[in-house]
């Protein structure tokens, strides 16, 4: 793959273009680039550093890979008022994203739409509150900051598509710590159980589509 890009790139293509061309992302192809000169960069210092006498490093050090092949939103609690989401939206699904909607997956507003769903049994619509946050487009990662102690959030990657939000993937939820001590015999909150799929509009599902797909 890193062979075809470099190919695609030395024909002075956008990364816009080799993504299509390859079926990633952006941001995959970005990571791909970024790779490949970290490599070389390597490459070079190794051979300064030998020319020097000082000891080689492996060439095939292993590393944490940024891309896993899978859709998947996560949410972590990072403290009483700041979250940390990262996602992972796979090329297939972005297709048919793009062709449900009728417009260029990468000129869409990608975005989080937090649900605070303290001790509920959340429905898609029974939130206490929710909020959207917009992302950037070759994003996979965001902070948000300013939610409240001891409470229990789920959180939806989705599009921002004329005035709508179009869910695509949900997490599970996620318990933010106290921020005081707790009052004697106070009830612990337990976590929002069975959070629903996110349903695209009333009538179509990324889920289902999805699924169908592969039958």
């Amino acid at each position: 793959m890193l062979e075809k890009i470099r190919e695609l790139r030395s024909e002075s293509k956008s990364i816009a273009q080799i993504a299509k061309e390859c079926g990633l992302t952006v941001g995959q192809v970005k990571y791909q680039l970024q790779k490949d000169r970290a490599r070389a960069e390597a490459d070079r210092n190794a051979g300064a550093a030998e020319r020097q006498g000082a000891p080689k490093r492996p060439q095939h050090e292993w590393r944490l890979p940024a891309f896993y092949g899978r859709d998947v939103v996560k949410v972590m609690a990072q403290g009483p008022t700041v979250l940390f989401v990262y996602w992972e939206i796979t090329w297939p699904r972005m297709r048919m994203v793009a062709s449900y909607l009728q417009s260029d997956y990468r000129q869409i507003q990608k975005g989080l739409r937090i649900y605070d769903v303290t001790e509920r049994i959340f429905d898609g619509h029974n939130a206490h509150s929710t909020r959207d946050v917009h992302v950037l487009e070759d994003s996979h990662s965001w902070y948000v900051r300013e939610v409240q102690p001891g409470r229990t959030y789920i959180v939806d990657f989705g599009l921002f598509e004329q005035g709508r939000f179009c869910p695509i993937l949900r997490s599970e939820p996620v318990e933010t710590p106290r921020n005081t001590n707790a009052a004697w015999g106070e009830p612990l909150v337990e976590p929002a159980r069975d959070p629903s799929s996110p349903a695209w509009f009333e009538n179509f599902s990324s889920y289902s589509l999805y699924s169908k797909s592969n039958d």
